[in-house]
């Protein structure tokens, strides 16, 4: 199976992740004034307006700007599995756990189109647990108390995932080349993985966008694909 007539060269791939980058780095520069000139608690209409308008678009071309960088790298071999144990840790006596605070990790997937609804065959029989029950009303029934409700829980702030995702879109930008390392260890492990790019539609590329940024989202889509996808001829 050759693959070296898949990979771009060097001056047309390094020419792509060069614009690629300046897109990326003036969507950033998009939201983060946006996000200077919106008051302390935003509303989630305006999140959602510049989630859709720059956050969407931006990880869209840095996945796909990361693909590209991976397939420039050496495949990791697979670690071997250590024959010792490894001890956890012993907590010190009369200390509290310290809160964690795990960085947002930049997402490499995205959703899949959805099947088409009444293309799967429908089952001619419903499995037990699906299956209506009849239930006698006994005393007991007719009587129970009613079942208390559980309390609510506190509303989430939309801001809060939206800012980690912004972190999380940040720090992938600022060093790719770790993400690309890190993306080709998670592909390396043994398991299914969720594939890196859309089957469907290209995420963020809308009419609004432009024409030369949603050009340049279709040159990245194709060549990422491209570089990903086994030649059988």
């Amino acid at each position: 199976m050759d693959t070296n007539a898949q990979l771009p060269d060097d001056y047309a791939l390094n020419d792509l992740l060069g614009r690629a980058r300046l897109f990326i780095v003036e969507l950033i520069a998009f939201v983060e004034t946006a996000l200077r000139r919106l008051p302390e608690h935003p509303s989630p209409h305006a999140l959602g307006y510049i989630t859709r308008r720059a956050l969407v678009p931006a990880e869209t071309a840095l996945r796909r700007a990361i693909l590209l960088i991976a397939s420039t790298l050496e495949v990791p071999a697979p670690r071997a599995a250590s024959g010792k144990a490894a001890r956890p840790p012993t907590p010190a006596p009369h200390m509290p756990a310290a809160p964690a605070t795990r960085a947002p990790v930049f997402r490499m997937s995205e959703p899949q189109p959805r099947p088409v609804k009444g293309a799967a065959p429908k089952a001619e029989h419903l499995p037990e647990t699906l299956l209506p029950r009849i239930r006698v009303l006994t005393d007991d029934v007719l009587f129970a108390p009613p079942a208390q409700a559980k309390p609510a829980p506190p509303p989430r702030d939309p801001a809060t995932g939206f800012l980690r995702r912004l972190e999380a879109l940040r720090r992938a930008y600022d060093d790719p080349v770790r993400e690309a390392r890190r993306w080709l260890r998670r592909k390396a492990a043994p398991g299914p993985r969720p594939p890196p790019i859309s089957a469907g539609k290209i995420p963020g590329a809308r009419r609004a966008l432009g024409e030369t940024a949603n050009s340049l989202l279709r040159e990245l889509t194709d060549a990422a694909r491209r570089t990903f996808t086994p030649n059988t001829s």
